[in-house]
């Protein structure tokens, strides 16, 4: 009997060709995802020192990803493109870019000088709270500010049992600026009448204070202070907040007439914080029918909380095209 071993011959020239080929396959598809790895092309900061308060420009460029992220509260942006910002510290931002099998990181950092001069604060009491309304060299964080209380009568420090809490009202959280606010946790724990000295402090320093007298309650009464920005008004601070979007109400009065042309200027609430059931920072109101009326009519733009007043500011129609929010 003959064996025939021409076969495996061939069948062993069969496997060499077909291992050939994996790895020819492998290497082109390594080149492939190569090729799919994320490019950083550039990711930088101009300028990269500034003074507190003032902006810089983020800018990045990346190709071949399937997303890119900037952390530091920028989340997913395209693959290139600039950002404003105003950090109130020395930062380091970020960068990630991912396709579907790399991902790649890049970073970059801006130094953030606080202020040479020392600050000045002029502060008045205001209902029961207190409020900015003057200052100087001010670009200080917010929350490197602190307040302390003195009871006028007995030199007490009463901080912690009347809770003072410093309050963005200006609609900048970061720097702290004219219109913040200081509110008390615990007034109504204390006497009507009771009097103490407010005092601010930055960096060990006073840079302002102001005499603060407990007025007679309620001391949970909403205030809302709000401001034009260009054809709309924004609500740019809360007191004795959140409140029930649903149950605030507009009334706008003509400022030479006194005419209650609320609809005539079609007045409408609009979230645009995020949050439709909860009057927030950011919210707006809206005037749908400017148009209508001439450049600088003026009105008194009022809002209403269970049949309550809670704020009002003054304005004026802009003439300009009529943006209204999303």
């Amino acid at each position: 009997m003959r064996i025939n071993f021409g076969g495996f011959s061939e069948m062993k020239k069969l496997l060499a060709i077909i291992g050939v080929t994996i790895l020819l396959c492998t290497i082109v598809l390594s080149g492939c995802n190569e090729q799919k790895k994320p490019i950083i092309s550039s990711f930088e900061i101009i300028p990269n020192e500034i003074e507190l308060g003032k902006p810089a420009y983020l800018h990045w460029n990346v190709s071949e990803a399937t997303s890119v992220t900037i952390d530091n509260g920028i989340g997913a942006v395209s693959l290139s493109g600039n950002r404003t910002i105003t950090p109130a510290n020395t930062t380091t931002y970020t960068l990630t870019a991912k396709s579907s099998s790399t991902t790649v990181n890049a970073t970059t950092s801006i130094i953030v000088h606080q202020p040479i001069e020392k600050p000045n604060i002029t502060m008045v009491q205001s209902e029961f709270y207190i409020e900015i309304t003057e200052t100087q060299n001010v670009r200080v964080n917010q929350f490197q500010v602190s307040v302390i209380a003195i009871n006028r009568n007995s030199s007490e420090n009463q901080t912690s049992a009347l809770g003072p809490i410093i309050n963005d009202g200006d609609g900048n959280t970061a720097i702290f600026g004219i219109g913040d606010i200081i509110t008390f946790r615990n007034l109504s724990d204390f006497q009507v009448g009771e009097l103490w000295n407010i005092q601010m402090y930055y960096n060990g320093d006073i840079i302002g204070q102001c005499f603060f007298k407990n007025p007679e309650g309620p001391y949970n009464t909403p205030i809302i202070h709000m401001t034009q920005s260009k054809s709309n008004v924004t609500i740019i601070g809360i007191i004795n907040g959140p409140l029930d979007q649903t149950m605030c109400s507009i009334i706008a009065i003509n400022t030479t007439s006194q005419a209650d042309q609320t609809s005539l200027i079609g007045a409408t609430l609009t979230d645009s914080d995020g949050n439709p059931n909860l009057l927030g920072i950011g919210d707006h109101i809206i005037f749908s029918n400017l148009a209508k009326f001439k450049v600088a009519d003026s009105w008194t733009i009022q809002l209403i909380y269970g049949g309550e007043r809670i704020g009002q500011c003054t304005f004026t129609n802009p003439g300009s095209i009529i943006q209204i929010p999303t």
